[in-house]
């Protein structure tokens, strides 16, 4: 009988040692992607203010070669690649 209660009671510690690192590791991992995502919102933002234009001597300069026909025609082709790349991988 001494036995059988140690033994229960050895494997009610480690399932509470297991289930606590389990969530340490769960809350580190939360922690890490909270990071990663508000890293990748900042970097959004600064391309946001500094993409759309840049205002020199009274005229609009883009960057990038925004709002050229070239640009535009390049963007078609890239999402057809990206659209045949899809249908491939799924297929």
């Amino acid at each position: 009988m001494d036995a059988d209660y140690q033994k229960r009671k050895e494997e009610a510690e480690f399932l509470a040692r297991r289930e606590s690192r389990l969530k340490a590791a769960e809350e580190r991992t939360a922690k890490k992607r909270a990071k990663r995502q508000k890293k990748k919102q900042k970097r959004l933002e600064k391309r946001m203010k500094v993409k759309p234009s840049v205002q020199k001597e009274g005229q609009t300069v883009c960057l990038e070669g925004e709002g050229s026909e070239d640009s535009s025609a390049s963007e078609d082709e890239h999402v057809r690649e990206l659209d045949t790349m899809n249908s491939t991988k799924i297929s």
